[in-house]
Order: structure tokens, then sequence, then C-alpha cells
């Protein structure tokens, strides 16, 4: 029985359907106050254990729906609001997100059966690339399943898959979930996860299971469960009992190609290490089997391009080294952010640029530099910046993509550029989304150093004397192992806060150029949009855009305003919320 009914205010929200009631939360569509249809979560939260709270306090599905910021893909549901209400004597917060007209992966194939092997790849495609944004924020999804997919319909007929359940996604867990398992499917669940481990690698599996289905219209292994009678160990012990066997590849009705079955066997492998390294590198083993003639141009293109440069690499499959030599002026692509550079180039680059004064007045070496911020506020456009600004030899490392040090290989690959950085010294590495490439395996945060991070500290240590400056960014400093945050590593660290008037000032030029507009006071769109980052102004011009475009009027600076008036700030950076240091 659902606790709101049709016409029953939540907020600013009116409660139009009722779709499902879960373990934590009960569904609902809403009409917003622009009649806007959107998806409504609403938690009981004194129904939900304490460490399954984001600090105690906030359900981990709203905190981290908002800190993904998912304006920026179109394969993951995105944030629209959240808040509290109360009914009766029961506090009850709530999620509300974009809403989707479509059909869920799971009816598609109860209702048409299963999809043919292109079909079923270009759909796979689409969520990985949404799994990619979501590791991209150090996030893992944990669920994904042919019910959390929505075939939403596009305006030219398209149908565009989308992963619109977010309700297991967490940091990385090794221990305890900080989510509720019960309703997790247990054939999409990879072998690990049942010892309380959620890593990339599993969302990995639980995407091969998805492809597996939408081919064979069943999950790989998949056999009746109804004698384990829901007990978590009795279906731990089926499922483990059933992968055992070898995986069908092939049916009457189903003839895979070789190299399918291949991509199919490696993302389900049993062990972590077996399976692709990301999601990316999922995509790509498709990418070049579906469409080899593009995939190959992509790769000859990217190739010429490392040729006009400077690249060093390994024949044995480790990554590419591309190496760029800095212009010095770098922080011509930043607008605004004054104060900022200001600190950078006197505490930073003044002592780099300056070898010899920094001699005679016994200035401190600097190791490592630390950017941090909320997500959407530029850490990666100033990093960049940064490293052009000095005028050194450099090359970005981008965390998600490099993985994290706890996995094979990884190491080695961080090794070899290390060693290359000390042969092109004086030499700056860039690391994007640090959090990612070295995570905090401490429930409690407390110390517990690792081989890995023994081995990372051992190349970051004192690399100055080497010629070597490390410089990374993080959404969340207190996710990065607390080993490799002290003096000696990262002597450095700065806040990058959200686009300031200049900036803001920039991105609503930007956005609103090549677009049919009256004359637009950029100046109060910026005061207005305060404490804004890039991703809420982008978010903000594009509904300005489409309430032009539905009355079929030019946009308008009242229009803009009027978006600008009901809309917040994603994050506030006044009182950097869940962006501390310590």
């Amino acid at each position: 029985m659902e606790t709101f009914k049709k016409g029953e205010k939540i907020g600013k929200y009116v409660i139009n359907s009722f779709i499902k009631k879960g373990i934590v939360a009960e569904s609902y569509t809403v009409l917003g106050p622009d009649d806007m249809m959107y998806f409504m979560k609403v938690f009981d939260i004194a129904s939900i254990p304490h460490e399954q709270l984001f600090e105690g306090k906030e359900v981990y599905e709203i905190q981290l729906c908002k800190e993904l910021n998912t304006s920026d893909n179109a394969n993951v549901i995105r944030f629209v609001d959240n808040g509290e209400v109360r009914k009766g004597n029961t506090v009850y917060h709530y999620l509300v997100t974009e809403f989707y007209r479509g059909i869920l992966l799971s009816e598609a194939v109860a209702n048409e059966g299963r999809f043919d092997v292109e079909d079923a790849v270009q759909i796979t495609l689409c969520v990985l690339g949404g799994l990619s944004f979501i590791h991209s924020r150090a996030l893992i999804h944990n669920d994904i399943r042919p019910s959390n997919i929505m075939l939403q319909e596009l305006d030219d007929g398209m149908l565009m898959p989308t992963i619109i359940d977010l309700g297991h996604i967490s940091f990385m867990v090794k221990g305890r979930p900080t989510f509720s398992v019960e309703d997790l499917k247990p054939f999409f669940r990879a072998p690990e996860t049942f010892h309380g481990v959620y890593t990339v690698k599993s969302d990995i599996f639980s995407t091969g299971a998805l492809l597996y289905y939408l081919i064979f219209g069943k999950s790989p292994w998949e056999e009746d469960l109804t004698a384990a009678n829901g007990d978590k160990k009795l279906v731990a012990d089926a499922v483990k009992k059933a992968r055992k066997q070898e995986l069908v590849l092939e049916t009457d009705e189903v003839k895979l190609p070789d190299y399918m079955k291949a991509i199919l066997l490696k993302a389900l492998a049993k062990k972590p290490d077996d399976r692709f390294a990301s999601a990316g590198e999922f995509a790509q083993a498709l990418f070049e089997q579906i469409m080899p003639e593009l995939a190959k141009k992509i790769e000859d293109d990217h190739s010429k391009s490392n040729s006009q440069g400077e690249a060093q690499g390994q024949d044995n499959g480790s990554p590419v080294i591309t190496i760029k030599k800095g212009s010095g002026s770098g922080f011509d692509n930043v607008t605004g952010r004054n104060e900022l550079k200001e600190q950078l180039r006197k505490e930073v680059l003044f002592a780099l640029q300056n070898p010899e004064k920094a001699k005679a007045y016994k200035l401190p070496s600097i190791n490592g530099v630390l950017l941090y911020g909320p997500p959407g506020c530029g850490k990666s456009l100033v990093l960049s910046s940064f490293a052009e600004e000095l005028g050194f030899n450099y090359t970005i490392i981008r965390g998600p993509e490099m993985g994290h040090i706890y996995q094979e290989g990884v190491l080695d690959n961080l090794q070899r550029v290390f060693d290359a950085a000390e042969i092109k010294a004086p030499f700056v590495i860039c690391i994007d989304e640090l959090e990612f490439l070295a995570p905090n395996p401490n429930a409690e945060g407390e110390e517990n150093v690792t081989p890995q991070i023994s081995a990372l500290y051992g190349m970051m240590n004192e690399c100055s004397k080497k010629g070597i400056l490390v410089v990374a960014t993080t959404n969340r400093p207190d996710l990065i192992d607390q080993s490799i945050m002290r003096i000696g590593c990262f002597d450095r660290v700065f806040f990058v806060p959200q686009p300031d008037f200049e900036a803001r000032k920039d991105i609503f030029i930007d956005h609103l150029k090549d677009r049919p507009c009256e004359e637009i006071d950029f100046d109060e769109l910026a005061r207005m949009s305060d404490d804004f980052n890039a991703g809420d102004i982008t978010e903000a011009v594009n509904e300005a855009a489409m309430t032009a475009a539905y009355n079929d009027v030019p946009i308008s600076q009242k229009i803009l305003v009027d978006v600008l008036k009901y809309k917040n700030p994603t994050y506030s950076t006044k009182t950097r919320i869940g962006f501390n240091k310590n």
C-alpha cells in the first residue's frame, strides 16, 4: 500500500501515480511546478539502518546521485531535486530525477523476445558509456540488470538505453555494503559480491550478464532458485554451484561468432583480474568487432595524432605515455579564477620557473599539488592549464582509465610513467581523479599501509629531486588513501571553487551562441547564478531553450531569469560540505 496518494503534494511536486514499493523506498511519478513529469523516490529515513546513511544523515542514493551530476551523460538518469517532507510523525526524504517515456529492457525482452547480436551490442555500448561516466566519478553502480535499464523514446522514434535506477550506487566496497543487498538479482551479481566486495570489475561482470541476457533471453547460468526460498546462504550456494558448469554459448536459436563468445567469457570471468579492466576496454572490444572500419579509422587518427607529438610506449600491452610540452601560457584558457591562479603562480609556479632565485632564497621544493572541489567546478581544466602554464614536459593520467592500484598491472604502468618522467625531466605528472587511482581501503579511515600504497608512496615521495612534480585532482580528498596525503607527497593543497562571475558569464555566452536569442544581459545571468557549476548553468540554458522552442519564440532574458529563480546550485562552495581535506 502506497504512503502518498494521487494529488498529494511533496515539496513543490504533486503525486501523479504510484509505481512500486521497494525495500527502502517507494517510487512515484510526479508533476513539477513546470507541469513536467518526473520520477520521485520517497524514503522513510527512520527505517534505513544508520550504516546505510551517508555520514549517518542522508540516503546514499540521494547524496551520490547529486555528486554524480549526470547532466553530461545521456545514458544515466539525471538528478533534478531532493528534499524532506513530514507526514504525521514520520520524516521522509525524497529524490527527484528526470522522467523518461519508454519501456524497461526487461519488459522489451518479455514482450518481443531476445535481441539480435548487433542490437544487443548497441544497447550494451550505451550502458557501458553510462558506466564509464559513473566510474569516472569513483562510484560503482552495483546493480546493472534489465529492469534498471530504460529504453527511452527520443523525438526521432529511436530508443536510447538509459540507466535509471541508482538505488545501490556506492563508493568501492570491501566489506559491509552501504546498501541493501536483498533485492540484488543473483545471476547478475559477480562472484566476489557474495563476499561483500564491489568494484568496477563487478559492474563489468553484471554488464556482461546483461549482454548475455539480451542475446539469449535469460541470465548466464540461470537456474530456478525457488527451493532456496530467499535464504541468502542457500541462494549464494545455488549460484556458486550453477557457475561450476560450462557457460552455454550456443543454442539451436543462437549461433554466436567466436569473437562474441570470447568477449562474453572475458566479461563473465569468475576471477576479477581475468575480466576487462574497465567499461571503456569492454566497449572497445565490442566496438572493434561490430564496427571494425570505424574503429580502425579512429585508431589511425589517434596514431596520427600521437605521431605529431612526442610519445613513448611499451610493446607488452601497457598504455602509451603521451608526452606534451607546455606552452607557458595555459592560464589563458581559464576564464576568471584570478585568486586561484595567483595562488598557484606564487606558491608553485614561481619557484619552479625561477630555480636560481628559489635556490638563493632556499625555497622548499615541491613534490605534489592537489586540487580539490566538487564535480563540475573545472578542476580538470585547471589541471591541464597549470601544466601548460608551467612550460615543462607533462602527461595526463585519467584515474578511471588507468584503474586503481589494487588491480593487477596498474602499479607497473605507473612506474613506467615515473621512469619516463625522470628521463624527460623537468616533468609534470598530472593525475585526474586521484581518488579512483589510490582509494582508501579502510572503512573507518584509519591508516593501514598496504604494499600497493607503499609502492606508490615510494614513487611520489621526494620525487622533486628527480625533477618530477605530481599534480592531481579529486572530488573527495577523504576517499584517497591518507598515507599519500601527507607532506612529502602532496605539499600544497588548493580548493577549486565554482566558476566565478567572469567564468559564469563566459559559460552562458558559450552555451547561448548559435541559438535563437533576444538581447541577453549576461552580467545579470552571472549574478543570478552565484555558486553554480558549469553543469548547473548548462542545465539552466537547456531548460530555457526547451521552453522557448516549445512556445516557438527566441530565448529571452525573462525565460532565462525565470529558470534561474527556482534553480539551486548542486553544491555549496560557501560551506564546502563533503569536500574538506580531513
